[in-house]
């Protein structure tokens, strides 16, 4: 959609924080979101846009250096250097503009190494730089729930993301559990709380398992493709989680196995040991293709 309009209006498409009032800004139904100057639109062009895209009032908080290049390599298409992994905090909270702000302060405050983007008038991407399968910030992002709830007195959506590999591949990942998210959001799934993408993985595949393979991480996809990563987790899902039986059935030790998978956790982030996200690994799996 963004590229279609891009081909009529031109340079006067902007997608940079700006405080110019001449802006008008809008989002599209697949999340982007673009400024025009209305001084090039006549009515009836204004009219039409408001008729098919959503008019949003965009004031920018105050952005970092760093923000504004995760911004740029988004939304813009602009390139950026990434040396970590990196995970995603999908944000949602009702909130008055002037209180950008303060939500950023808050976040920020609670949460280390975030870049905070503005995706939405009330959506935003939590970018966490140094990414291991040590520090999802879980926990804090339920205390920060519940600070935010307390402070602001509305409630707030937090979703954590999968842990990415800084590749080619990262920008469509990233932007395809965005679109799962807010997807998630119309649906009224999520209305309070923390949430986990894999949690909500199996509304997701009902939704679009397009979407959702384009979203699998590549941490995921590079360790399970190795065979014998493939075989022990299987094997592992088989025996109902019970380590002691997958071991026999492998025919290797109990601290073997358990090495294998604390490996696998290591690399992918995803904690196998706990049903839900084993049900996770299970329907990713079933997804790749292996042929």
């Amino acid at each position: 959609m963004l590229e279609k309009l891009k081909l009529v209006y031109g340079h006067h498409i902007i997608s940079s924080p700006t405080n110019d009032k001449q802006i008008l800004w809008y989002q599209t139904d697949e999340g982007e979101i673009f400024g025009v100057n209305k001084t090039e639109l006549t009515e009836r062009e204004t009219l039409l846009l408001n008729s098919f895209l959503t008019p949003i009032d965009v004031p920018h908080t105050q952005e970092t250096e760093e923000e504004q290049k995760w911004y740029s390599y988004l939304f813009e298409n602009k390139s950026i250097t990434i040396d970590q992994s990196v995970r995603v905090h999908f944000f949602k909270m009702d909130h008055q503009a002037e209180q950008r702000q303060q939500i950023k302060e808050a976040v920020n405050s609670s949460l280390e190494h975030i870049h905070f983007i503005w995706t939405g008038t009330e959506t935003a991407m939590l970018i966490q730089t140094n990414a291991t399968s040590e520090n999802g910030q879980l926990e804090q992002l339920h205390d920060l729930s519940q600070a935010i709830t307390s402070d602001f007195l509305t409630d707030v959506v937090f979703m954590q993301g999968q842990l990415h590999l800084p590749n080619g591949n990262l920008k469509m990942r990233l932007l395809n559990e965005h679109q799962l998210f807010l997807w998630h959001l119309k649906q009224g799934k999520l209305r309070s709380g923390v949430a986990t993408f894999y949690q909500c993985l199996p509304a997701f595949i009902r939704h679009d398992t397009d979407m959702v393979s384009a979203a699998i991480s590549d941490a995921f996809i590079e360790t399970i493709f190795d065979r014998d990563v493939y075989r022990t987790l299987t094997t592992y899902m088989q025996c109902n989680l019970n380590a002691s039986q997958a071991a026999k059935a492998l025919y290797v030790h109990r601290n073997s196995l358990q090495y294998r998978i604390d490996k696998f956790i290591e690399r992918t982030g995803l904690d196998i040991r706990h049903f839900q996200e084993a049900s996770a690994a299970y329907f990713m799996m079933n997804l790749l293709d292996f042929s």
